[in-house]
């Protein structure tokens, strides 16, 4: 029996060869669509899990509370960590991890690392680290000892034994004592470096405050009970420090996260970046929504074809054939169909990762073993979905209603086949509505006047190395005589890594206020080099010997924060200064636009370490400057950045949306066009006497265009007036989580309105012209 089944099921795929390949290929797309997504979420969602003890770490963050406003930190007091594990018993081990960018000096160059970290001994207890070169009991004790991943290794040592061997990290001589594998891709901890740090030099809880803080517990934390001990931790050692530095009124607040939900945390100052539950959310649903196309378009066309097979079905009862072997018949073709098209989904995931990887800057990869339980779930579930059904209509039929030819007049035939056209393209339609609106916002982000020029800045930065002060300054006027540079000011960094924060206090109406506050280091160039405007007072000046030491400059948002009319002579304390405002700078976007602006003071930079040289060149002349960095620093690589670049590493993650809405906006209207086009083609062909009387009678190529689309039409328009208030709610949601955003008027959606419209006619045009045109005489010797 079951050899029978297989031939006739197999027989039909040859004979409808389109409509397989049709079915195949939509299934394929969809189930491929769904494992690729499935490995990106379970990548998202497996942030750090491979630690064995990951259900035991939690990380601490502090949370500097104030009268005004807070400022919540992704790191924690140095001091934390060995006070947990001194006080807590519940606690196995506590470790500090702190960044750290070094100078590695390497056969008489200079290299900048910007991801090393400086951590206890302690971190190989709480995490997963696979050592190939030493033990982790004793990398990091000893003292000017460094751990180096496996690539980092490669670079400095090559491909022999890098154990044992000295490494020189900002003119000190480092022992490295171990070489663990590189870190997973989905860790929030990419560690290229460990270096052994004297985090005991700390005396005070507020001395040092940028380390990570990860504590193991010995059973299942509790995190309520856990804060409640926090809390008071804080209030034993740190307010007692505050109300010495005389902040009486703030107070510090630790609060732990799983290492799970670490991956999610946001709006942490200093915090690594970060993932989006919401998106990896809207992702899985679209994936869903795509595989639900091309179930639809099986179940549409399979049932659009039921005539043909009816016949069929009726002669088999009337010799005899029950019910269930019938259903059986239809079970199995479906299965062997969706097989089929598991098999491809399953090659197109291996030909199509290298792609998705690029699109979505991930470094995913397949693991059969571990997905083959989600494939032959996908596997089941559509064969459930989209077998069942089909076969249950067909093994209904009644043998003298088919043999009749009556079933596919019925409206029990063709509201089925109504309801999933009008499902997929309301699909399809609320697909491309969010890819439009999703473009609008993005080129809004982009085209915003950010309050400055930013075009053509170039950031310069140089190692922390006092031996370089001199050439420094020899390179900074020697660019300042060159005609290619446009401007130069040198200071903080551009954008939020040049950002620094403190306590400020001011006062209004008699009385002080203290709050958090950001602040740039800056010199007398930078209001002219990035063009910015000032509302009121006067730029920093090397002509006043005091603006070194007491001159601010503050933007517009701190003049309303703080409710003052004019802002120039306040004087504020804070950023290490006591000084008075001496002019208002226009407010920019220091940050990106996700956020509001917020308060700013620019401070006059007095620190030999910040000192980000900052250039205005076009992109032809950069060998000029590379020239001469080369000719003041011959030792070190040449490290800039554009700050376009800068502000494109705001925007990833919606760049990364959009790329992903775009693909899937193609991949749903794709399959739903082969749906449709199948089902006009199997409409078209059960209509082709009737269209071969129309002619005879005198009907035009154009009458019989109108007549056989406006069916299809009504039903692109039934699924638009579904799709539209629907994405309009949905992406006015979206668009809240902008600050600065589009408005969502009529005519963003006549794009989407026109293009589901367009590609309907463009899908159905070629089927019906061609019946249209075909000989009366043929069409009517058609059986």
């Amino acid at each position: 029996m079951m050899k029978s089944y297989l031939t006739i099921a197999w027989r039909n795929l040859l004979r409808h060869k389109a409509f397989s390949l049709i079915n195949i290929l939509g299934l394929s797309i969809g189930i491929a669509t769904c494992t690729i997504i499935f490995l990106y979420v379970q990548n998202e969602l497996t942030y750090d899990q491979y630690n064995k003890n990951a259900s035991r770490i939690v990380r601490v963050s502090a949370n500097l509370l104030s009268p005004e406003n807070d400022l919540r930190l992704a790191t924690a007091p140095a001091l934390l960590a060995p006070a947990l594990k001194r006080n807590l018993p519940e606690i196995a081990e506590a470790v500090r991890i702190q960044g750290s960018t070094v100078t590695v000096k390497w056969h008489n160059q200079l290299y900048r690392e910007n991801d090393f970290c400086q951590s206890d001994p302690g971190i190989f207890s709480i995490f997963d680290f696979a050592f190939i070169e030493g033990s982790p009991v004793n990398a990091l004790k000893a003292p000017h000892s460094i751990v180096l991943s496996r690539s980092l290794a490669r670079k400095y040592f090559g491909h022999s034994a890098a154990l044992g061997k000295t490494l020189i990290c900002d003119n000190e001589p480092l022992l490295v004592t171990g070489v663990f594998e590189d870190r997973p891709a989905n860790s929030d901890l990419n560690i290229p470096a460990l270096l052994s740090a004297d985090f005991d030099k700390n005396t005070k809880w507020l001395d040092e405050m940028g380390c990570f803080s990860f504590v193991l517990f010995r059973t299942t934390p509790d995190l309520k009970q856990f804060s409640k001990k926090l809390a008071s931790i804080s209030s034993t050692y740190v307010k007692p420090e505050l109300n010495a530095e005389g902040a009486t009124a703030y107070t510090m607040e630790f609060i732990p996260e799983l290492l799970k939900d670490v991956h999610f945390s946001k709006d942490r100052v200093g915090d690594t970046a970060k993932g989006n539950k919401q998106y990896s959310l809207i992702f899985s649903f679209l994936a869903a929504f795509i595989l639900l196309i091309a179930l639809l378009n099986y179940i549409n066309l399979t049932t659009a074809r039921s005539f043909e097979r009816a016949r069929e079905v009726g002669v088999r009862k009337v010799i005899g054939a029950k019910p269930v072997q019938v259903i059986k018949q239809f079970l199995f073709e479906s299965f062997l169909l969706i097989t089929i098209a598991w098999l491809f989904g399953n090659v197109f995931v291996a030909l199509g990762l290298p792609f998705v990887n690029d699109l979505l800057e991930t470094r995913l990869a397949v693991q059969w073993g571990h997905i083959l339980l989600f494939t032959t779930s996908v596997l089941l579930i559509s064969f459930l979905l989209a077998g069942i059904y089909p076969a249950l209509v067909m093994s209904a039929y009644k043998p003298v209603t088919v043999l009749k030819g009556r079933w596919q007049r019925s409206f029990k035939g063709i509201w089925l086949r109504r309801v999933v056209t009008v499902t997929q393209f309301a699909i399809a339609a609320a697909l491309i509505m969010g890819t439009t609106v999703i473009y609008y916002q993005m080129q809004h982000l982009r085209n915003k006047n950010l309050g400055y020029n930013r075009d053509q800045l170039m950031a310069i930065s140089l190692p922390m190395d006092t031996t370089l002060a001199r050439s420094l300054r020899a390179f900074q006027n020697e660019l300042r005589e060159r005609p290619e540079v446009m401007g130069l000011t040198s200071g903080a960094k551009l954008g939020i890594e040049g950002l620094g924060s403190s306590t400020t206090t001011a006062e209004v109406q008699g009385r002080k206020k203290e709050f958090m506050c950001n602040f740039f280091a800056v010199d007398p160039d930078y209001i002219p080099v990035l063009q910015m405007k000032l509302v009121e007072g006067r730029n920093f000046s090397d002509s006043f010997s005091t603006d070194r030491s007491t001159a601010l400059i503050v933007n517009e948002a701190f003049v309303r924060y703080m409710g003052w009319q004019s802002a120039l002579g306040k004087e504020l304390e804070g950023f290490g200064k006591k000084g008075r405002v001496i002019g208002v700078v226009h407010d920019y976007f220091y940050k990106s636009l996700h956020n509001i602006i917020e308060p700013l003071v620019l401070v006059y930079n007095t620190d030999p370490w910040v000192n980000t040289t900052t250039i205005r060149i076009r992109p032809k002349d950069l060998p000029v400057i590379e020239a001469l960095y080369k000719k003041h620093f011959p030792a070190l690589f040449f490290d800039y950045t554009f700050f376009d670049d800068i502000i494109n590493k705001y925007y990833r993650q919606d760049q990364i949306t959009m790329r992903l809405f775009n693909q899937f906006t193609i991949l749903a209207i794709f399959i739903s066009c082969l749906g449709l086009y199948g089902l006009v083609s199997l409409v078209t062909g059960y209509r082709i006497k009737e269209i071969g009387i129309r002619k005879v009678f005198g009907a035009s190529v154009t009458q019989l265009f109108n007549l056989l689309s406006k069916d299809f039409l009504v039903l692109i328009i039934l699924a638009l007036t579904i799709s539209l208030p629907v994405m309009t709610v949905a992406m006015r949601n979206w668009l809240t989580t902008y600050p600065y955003r589009i408005n969502l008027d009529w005519k963003i959606f006549l794009i989407p309105v026109a293009a589901t419209v367009f590609i309907a006619l463009a899908v159905i045009s070629r089927e019906i012209i061609r019946v249209s045109l075909m000989n009366p005489v043929k069409s009517l010797r058609v059986d």
